[in-house]
């Protein structure tokens, strides 16, 4: 990344461009730049994390006044899974200002899903340290207003709930998920899920075991009945 990066980023204007620089910055990066002063974009990722929740969950919460909490949730782990985070920052073009060590650079990690959802998640915590909650809520709201509407089109059943309700009627037992791997810090955690119906066999990850879940029961669904 040059040392003369454009400050601008979403529409967002940074002042201060020593937190544009950490949210931007690996800690493999710094691993090998030892004489370098700043941080990782960890802190800002553990910031911006809640952030994003906090605003999909009220922009759900207000677009549908009559859903219950189950289906709330369903919607969110959607909107806010990693995949779709990756895809908002590769949008953006964070992983190509990211500064990566060489070595996460030389085995891919700037293609990463996990790298992408983190880089989005700093950007967002910068924003709020550097200008509230609204400022970072605006953002949220703008660069993902396309997954917002694509997912949260009308309140629906979660998958977990769609793929028993199917299990019963093709008169199986009902699903069984088992966790697979469980891997990343305590603040971003990242879990594989297996789910098996009907013999049929789907993975699906997430940052929770809930959401990992509900990836695995849509996974499957979408090979036994979609």
């Amino acid at each position: 990344m040059s040392e003369e990066m454009e400050t601008e980023i979403a529409g967002y204007r940074f002042r201060d461009e020593r937190l544009l620089w950490a949210a931007l910055t690996h800690g493999s990066y710094l691993h090998e730049h030892p004489d370098e002063e700043g941080q990782d974009f960890e802190r800002l990722e553990f910031l911006g994390d809640a952030v994003v929740d906090l605003v999909i969950a009220e922009e759900l919460f207000h677009r549908f006044p009559d859903a219950p909490e189950g289906q709330l949730t369903a919607l969110r782990a959607q909107v806010v899974s990693s995949a779709a985070l990756a895809g908002v920052a590769a949008r953006l073009g964070l992983p190509e200002l990211a500064r990566l060590g060489r070595g996460e650079e030389e085995s891919g990690g700037r293609q990463r899903v996990g790298l992408g959802a983190s880089l989005f998640e700093s950007l967002v915590g910068a924003v709020y340290v550097e200008s509230g909650h609204e400022a970072a809520r605006e953002l949220i709201v703008r660069v993902m207003r396309g997954e917002i509407d694509a997912t949260a089109t009308a309140p629906r059943k979660s998958a977990k709930g769609e793929l028993q309700e199917w299990a019963q009627a093709q008169k199986q037992a009902l699903p069984v998920y088992r966790v697979l791997e469980e891997r990343g810090p305590e603040h971003r955690r990242d879990f594989v899920v297996e789910v098996e119906a009907a013999g049929q066999v789907a993975q699906g990850s997430g940052a929770s075991k809930r959401e990992a879940e509900e990836a695995a029961a849509a996974k499957l669904l979408e090979e036994v009945v979609r």
